[in-house]
């Protein structure tokens, strides 16, 4: 006879440490991407800038993430993935620290420029190592448990934004920031590196990377469609809320808390999901589903405005959530040999054109008067519908099936 043992008692002491470094990691790196995008009126005030330079500044910092993404994946497939994860962390939270100094604007599009160098990197290298040492029968599970993170930071920064800058202003938030630079120490101790790069050391070669480019123009092409409707939704929605809709900061940052909230059930949904019915089941209906519920997030009348918490909530469990299959997508397009390259490669190659995506909106309302809500409708939802229609054309056979089956089975000798 066989049992079954549930996924979550099967990974070891060190293979949950190992996700908890990573998912912490995210978790940090999201809280400090996100309180620039939730002080960015008040920054915008004391600086005076325009609504076109302060998205330059979300730009210029998702685009050096393809570098620092890249660079340190690099590393990370020679040294192994413990060290240059404890190097991206430290790097991303100094930077973002040193933002609460800053004496002009200047200074801040310098420091967050460098700030994506480390937040690219430890995406990259979290994601490989957390997939690469989990249980691959649950590791759909896993990957959407994972992303979950990114939500959790931003709830956290929304809320902590909420309380520091009305009694202290924005400058503290980015001496909060810094706190992250700490994780290294328990990764240090606790961390096992990675058993498949142990296995695949060595094996690097320059035709490995030849091989990969199907995959990597494929994986390219959804992150930047997926990261193009996330940040249509995500980097103008506070802008939105308190310039078009009219909010005060504390409505507005629970709005976004309602995004989040919703984005983390989301994402774990959709990892599932993923686990019993294979990546594209979980991503291709949420883009199209998504396209109806935009009126509701953007309240595109006066009539829809008492919908905002309904519309926010299902903007980040529909329009978002299946964030939650990215790890698990992306690991299983490549070979181990040169995965925490590719992954971070594809990851933030699909980010560099869609960080010019918050610009762009913007820039619609500066130059050709468009209203915010409208851009955010049309681009989001082009965005999303161009996605699922990507995913199921000639999708690589590697991301079509589900995980193996759940099953942990120990033989039972003399049981019937």
């Amino acid at each position: 006879m066989e049992t079954t043992t549930s996924w979550w008692r099967e990974p070891t002491r060190g293979q949950w440490a190992t996700f908890g470094a990573a998912w912490f990691g995210w978790v940090l790196d999201a809280f400090d991407f996100s309180i620039f995008v939730l002080v960015i009126e008040e920054m915008q005030k004391e600086f005076g800038v325009t609504n076109t330079a302060a998205g330059w500044t979300i730009t210029l910092t998702l685009v050096l993430r393809l570098v620092g993404a890249y660079f340190v994946g690099s590393l990370a497939d020679r040294w192994g993935r413990k060290i240059p994860l404890m190097m991206s962390i430290v790097w991303f939270a100094l930077c973002d620290g040193a933002i609460a100094f800053a004496p002009s604007f200047t200074w801040i599009l310098v420091l967050r420029t460098l700030f994506g160098l480390g937040m690219g990197a430890e995406w990259a290298v979290g994601a490989t190592l957390a997939m690469e040492n989990w249980p691959e029968r649950s590791r759909g599970i896993a990957s959407g448990l994972l992303q979950a993170g990114w939500p959790v930071g931003y709830l956290l920064a929304s809320q902590v934004t909420r309380f520091v800058v009305p009694e202290l202003g924005w400058r503290p938030l980015f001496l909060i920031a810094a706190l992250p630079a700490l994780l290294v120490l328990p990764i240090r101790a606790w961390v096992p590196e990675s058993s498949e790069w142990r296995r695949a050391k060595g094996s690097v070669k320059k035709e490995s990377l030849r091989a990969q480019l199907r995959p990597l123009a494929w994986g390219v092409g959804v992150m930047a469609l997926a990261f193009s409707a996330y940040y249509a939704l995500y980097a103008p929605y506070p802008k939105l809320l308190r310039a078009e809709v009219g909010m005060s900061l504390g409505s507005m940052t629970n709005h976004i808390a309602l995004f989040n909230i919703g984005m983390l059930v989301g994402a774990i949904g959709c990892g599932a999901i993923a686990a019993r019915k294979g990546p594209l089941w979980a991503i291709v209906p949420p883009a199209l589903l998504t396209l109806p519920i935009l009126p509701l997030y953007v309240a595109s009348s006066g009539a829809l405005t008492p919908w905002l918490p309904v519309g926010a909530f299902l903007g980040g469990l529909i329009g978002a959530g299946y964030s939650g299959v990215a790890p698990l997508l992306l690991t299983r397009l490549f070979p181990a040999a040169v995965r925490a390259r590719c992954v971070g490669f594809v990851y933030n190659a699909g980010a560099f054109p869609a960080a010019f995506v918050p610009t762009a909106i913007f820039a619609l309302g500066d130059h050709a008067s468009i209203p915010l809500g409208r851009s955010v409708a049309f681009v989001a939802g082009g965005c999303q519908l161009a996605l699922a229609a990507l995913l199921l054309w000639r999708p690589p056979p590697q991301i079509v099936e589900p995980d193996p089956v759940p099953v942990l089975a120990e033989a039972r000798h003399g049981a019937s």
